[in-house]
């Protein structure tokens, strides 16, 4: 099976994988369209420069991109998990691989893979992560909706995108309960009765679809994940749920 042309379909044909090409120095030759509707920057933008400018200014104080090229160099490859600074500006979490590769005639490049972690089609991978790395989701997300409950169901905190979902106007007190939040969604009873089942039976919610009646009067198909991060005792629980937005 000769496999020499299944790098260019793969390239071209990503959506999730955010792939540059770039010299051993850096300097990006060639983004994938993935890269370009993940990131915002198109060839135009990022060829001939290097790939540091991807890099928040603390990551690049503390040489990331030079320790990522010398690892590649001496191990051929190297893996990150850091910001990537998108074209406006914003920091978006992401893991990233570089693979040192070679050509027929012996030049040698770096591709890099990138997934942006803060795109909604990665709930998946939020279902499995750590407190610290969900932590991080639940702070630099702009188009997740999140919530942070304790182990009394009572709302530790809850971000911008999920305030907005729900059209409150102010972030909801810590230490309230979800039928104190100002939308009647979270007085439902069954609803509620799914939020504690995640303590009662242990069990988290998985791709649970619940439709939400917007105060104009429309209608909204949400998917409800949940993840909980076990403590010593039941009360220090944490359950972090995320909503996406099936019909936008």
């Amino acid at each position: 099976m000769k496999t020499d042309t299944f790098f260019n379909a793969y390239y071209n044909n990503a959506k999730t994988n955010s792939i540059l090409i770039m010299n051993c120095e850096g300097v990006i030759l060639d983004v994938n369209h993935a890269f370009t509707n993940n990131y915002g920057y198109n060839n135009e933008d990022v060829r001939g420069q290097n790939f540091s400018i991807l890099f928040n200014a603390n990551d690049r104080q503390n040489k990331l991109p030079e320790l990522e090229l010398l690892t590649v160099a001496a191990k051929g490859q190297a893996n990150d998990e850091n910001y990537v600074i998108n074209k406006q500006g914003q920091p978006v979490l992401s893991l990233g691989e570089s693979i040192l590769v070679s050509d027929s005639e012996g030049v040698y490049f770096i591709v890099k893979d990138i997934v942006n972690l803060q795109a909604k089609r990665h709930i998946d991978f939020f279902l499995t992560e750590t407190e610290e790395l969900l932590e991080r989701i639940y702070e630099s997300s702009k188009d997740m909706p999140m919530i942070i409950l304790d182990g009394s169901l009572k709302v530790l905190k809850a971000n911008k995108p999920f305030l907005d979902l729900f059209e409150i106007a102010e972030e909801p007190i810590k230490g309230s309960r979800l039928a104190n939040l100002s939308h009647s969604f979270w007085e439902n009873g069954d609803m509620r009765r799914e939020i504690s089942s995640i303590i009662i039976n242990n069990l988290p919610l998985r791709n649970r679809k619940f439709v939400l009646k917007t105060k104009a009067g429309g209608k909204k198909l949400l998917r409800f994940n949940s993840r909980i991060i076990e403590s010593k005792t039941a009360m220090q629980r944490k359950i972090f749920i995320t909503i996406e937005d099936l019909i936008e």
